[in-house]
């Protein structure tokens, strides 16, 4: 608010402060789920989990998608943004595959 001699005006939000972001608070509980996953595991297998999904998501295409995006359109996505979800879920896949005893391969390939 800004106050003037006899009466106080409100700021108008700005567009981004006025826009809800949902997004955020579900890329953050994707994030408290790598570090469950990855907690108490060997480092190595963690480079894993990251360089697959890392493999996974350039082979579909995920990664071109965002960059192929006009910058306006890119400076107006959320912060998380449809490529770091993807990346975020396809690593905790890996990781759990791989607390699971499994050998996490890359499944897609361009």
């Amino acid at each position: 608010m800004t106050h003037t001699k006899d009466k106080t005006v409100k700021k108008k939000p700005s567009r981004k402060a006025s826009k809800k972001d949902v997004v955020s608070p579900f890329r953050n509980k994707l994030w408290d789920l790598f570090k469950d996953l990855a907690k108490g595991m060997d480092g190595a297998n963690v480079v894993i989990a990251l360089k697959q999904a890392g493999e996974e998501i350039w082979a579909a295409g995920v990664d071109g998608t965002y960059s192929d995006m006009p910058q306006h359109d890119q400076a107006e996505e959320p912060l998380g943004n449809a490529f770091d979800i993807a990346w975020l879920t396809v690593v905790c896949i890996k990781l759990k595959e791989i607390k699971q005893g499994k050998n996490p391969k890359v499944r897609i390939h361009s």
